[in-house]
């Protein structure tokens, strides 16, 4: 799983970031223009590895997948579609939590059934329940139904250094600009360390608003210094073993 999903919780907003690399064997580029995100309602969003779709179902929810191309952009219209009938049915506006809920259980539904899906997802959006103690609420799930909510998550190649970075710049009341200088310092780690280097990486903002369109980000070009001769020692030398 090569393409990277990444969800930033700050106080009153949520940061959800995909690279936008199609990639075939982990090391050549197919396409740069990939969107993994389907649009869930005005504050809610939902992120989908290997698709070219947009959803658009309410306003401030996102969820982001990624995973098999077949299975994510199957499951997410079947998750998307459904969380838009309720609305249609009820008149009521399902919230992020609601929303992550009932995609955790059609995971879980799908893992004891023939026909699986093989997709992590990571979903967010802005709480418009004034009662709620969190009004910007993130979740991560993956393809076994376990579903968790972080104030950082990330799924695909990028997880195992994004969390890091996470845990150690992450601070309580969090503001737009900084969550930005973390997601760009995580971009800048996937540039260096991916062989299919990320030619762009799509960012979206979702606050009390709706869901705002960021610039694109791109990861800083790595400067290797080329070593001085003179100064390059043999393993004789390092271990001093000379005769």
């Amino acid at each position: 799983m090569v393409e990277s999903v990444i969800g930033i919780r700050g106080k009153d907003f949520i940061l959800l970031a995909q690279d936008a690399n199609t990639t075939k064997y982990g090391i050549l580029n197919m396409k740069f223009d990939t969107n993994r995100l389907f649009k869930l309602s005005e504050h809610c969003a939902m992120l989908a590895g290997n698709s070219n779709k947009i959803e658009s179902l309410f306003k401030s929810f996102f969820l982001f997948i990624a995973g098999e191309p077949g299975d994510v952009v199957q499951f997410a219209e079947y998750v998307g579609k459904n969380i838009q009938l309720y609305k249609m049915i009820n008149g009521i506006e399902l919230s992020p939590y609601a929303c992550a809920n009932f995609t955790r259980n059609e995971m879980a539904k799908s893992l004891r059934s023939r026909n699986s899906f093989l997709a992590n997802l990571i979903v967010g959006g802005f709480s418009t329940n004034e009662r709620d103690q969190e009004r910007a609420q993130l979740y991560s799930i993956d393809y076994l139904g376990a579903m968790v909510s972080a104030n950082v998550v990330a799924h695909g190649f990028c997880q195992f250094f994004a969390l890091g970075i996470g845990d150690r710049l992450w601070k309580e009341n969090l503001t737009v600009e900084e969550g930005l200088v973390m997601l760009q310092t995580m971009v800048n780690e996937l540039g260096k360390r991916m062989a299919a280097y990320p030619h762009c990486v799509f960012v979206r903002l979702i606050d009390a608003k709706g869901i705002h369109v960021l610039d694109n980000m791109y990861p800083e070009k790595v400067q290797v210094a080329k070593p001085i001769e003179a100064e390059l020692q043999t393993s004789a030398d390092m271990m001093d073993i000379h005769a």
